[in-house]
């Protein structure tokens, strides 16, 4: 926690998230302000519209005449002794005839000032229209109210600009301190794989929840695989130098002096020599193989294929490996299906473990062969009633260079089913090892296609 606490940034992601928020407070402050305002100043403009046709209409519809206005204007000043408007009707010649304020603005709505009272000059709005005699009839709205709201407007809004601001910075400010921490946390982990090398480290999930957790958990799978990538290098480095250092010993030990003189034992030493420097090419062959097989790259076409086809010309091709070894093949029940995949890879694939049944089990067992449809899945089985393997040797003989601990001898790369389980990644497939007590069984699952 005393990294997460040093951890900085936390302090640029505030100034900048809060620049940004208090920028857009006061630009929403400024946009509230204007539209108010105008809200204000369109209202004031329609009443002056709504009072002028009471003044200038009459209820059949008609012109009111210059007389008809005058006493209206009268009559209204009568009923009122206050009124936040004033009407006031010119004559042609500028005479005032009714109305109590001596101002004559332009025809149409415009801003004006006036005394008002007689004693100070206020501001205003004013209706000016010209009657049919040439008569100027004016209406003039006070401001005072218009005032005041804008007086009390602009305090308003700043005060509600100051709390929202101060309650967005506090906001970006406690988001700003909990992003370092949470931040602090994977940079920490980050920080010991790098120094250390300490793949054990995980991002600590305590306390962590939506966008944070997910995250936590996507570094901490990642972490997992690099953990396990890492250890399966590991342990391929060491048992590729165990597997090539039986056969380079006893390469080195057939490439003696002493058998120089001996054209026998020159030959023999010869043969075996080739045998050994077979078995590391091989070795070599094999890794290059499931390289290719795991990165993707491989020689031959996707097609949609016949795998029950395959299976019976697999099947017949070996079955005399097998025999020759002391077992037998079995086939069926061997139903018609069909994957997308590489043919050649599934050659292999089929050649490699029924190669297993031939090199890894006593004589005298028997191994069948069987392919059925389960739903949308093509289920390939290998089965057998040999030995089997113990189910704490079932993950582990699918990686490179191991074998089952009962193994009988050290016969074989150790590859064949890596290869197997690389070519079973390869087409989309799962492979299983089940215990059939006696024996073992091999089960594949392939995503089944519609052959047209």
């Amino acid at each position: 926690m005393e990294q997460a606490a040093r951890w900085p940034g936390a302090g640029r992601i505030f100034f900048l998230f809060g620049g940004v928020f208090a920028l857009a407070m006061v630009l929403m402050g400024s946009v509230v302000f204007v539209v108010v305002e105008r809200t204000v100043a369109m209202r004031i403009d329609a009443d002056l519209l709504h009072h002028e046709g009471k003044f200038l209409r009459v209820p059949s519809g008609r012109a009111a005449t210059s007389d008809e206005v005058a006493a209206r204007i009268r009559d209204w000043q009568a009923r009122k002794i206050t009124s936040e408007r004033t009407y006031s009707l010119f004559a042609p010649d500028g005479r005032l005839v009714a109305g109590r304020l001596y101002l004559r603005p332009q025809p149409g709505l415009s801003d004006v000032m006036f005394l008002g009272g007689g004693r100070t000059w206020q501001r205003g709005r004013a209706l000016a229209e010209r009657l049919r005699d040439g008569s100027l009839f004016v209406i003039v709205q006070h401001s005072e109210t218009a005032a005041s709201l804008r007086a009390l407007l602009l305090p308003l809004v700043l005060a509600t600009f100051v709390a929202a601001l101060a309650a967005g910075l506090g906001a970006t400010w406690l988001f700003a301190h909990l992003t370092a921490r949470r931040l602090a946390a994977t940079g920490a982990t980050a920080d010991a794989i790098a120094e250390a090398g300490d793949l054990s480290r995980r991002v600590p999930m305590h306390g962590l929840d939506g966008m944070f957790a997910r995250q936590a958990e996507s570094l901490n799978r990642m972490l997992d695989r690099m953990e396990s990538l890492v250890e399966t290098q590991r342990h391929f480095a060491s048992a590729l130098a165990h597997d090539l250092r039986t056969p380079l010993t006893r390469l080195s030990t057939l490439l003696t002096p002493d058998i120089t003189g001996d054209e026998e034992r020159l030959r023999h030493a010869i043969e075996a020599g080739m045998r050994e420097c077979g078995g590391i090419i091989a070795i070599f062959d094999a890794l290059l193989r499931l390289a290719e097989i795991e990165g993707g790259r491989h020689g031959g076409a996707m097609v949609d294929l016949s795998l029950d086809a395959v299976v019976e010309d697999v099947a017949e091709t070996m079955e005399p490996v097998i025999a020759d070894a002391g077992g037998t093949l079995l086939r069926g029940p061997m139903q018609s299906a069909a994957i997308h995949g590489d043919p050649g890879l599934i050659t292999q694939l089929l050649v490699n473990l029924l190669q297993n049944v031939a090199t890894h089990t006593p004589a005298g067992t028997c191994a069948r062969l069987s392919l059925t449809r389960q739903a949308d899945d093509v289920v390939l089985v290998l089965a057998d009633n040999g030995p089997g393997l113990p189910h704490a040797d079932r993950a582990r003989v699918l990686r490179p260079f191991e074998r089952g601990a009962g193994a009988a001898d050290r016969r074989g790369s150790g590859l064949g089913l890596s290869i197997a389980q690389a070519i079973v990644r390869f087409h989309r497939g799962r492979i299983d090892l089940v215990d059939t007590g006696p024996g073992l069984e091999v089960r594949i699952t392939f995503p089944a296609v519609v052959v047209v």
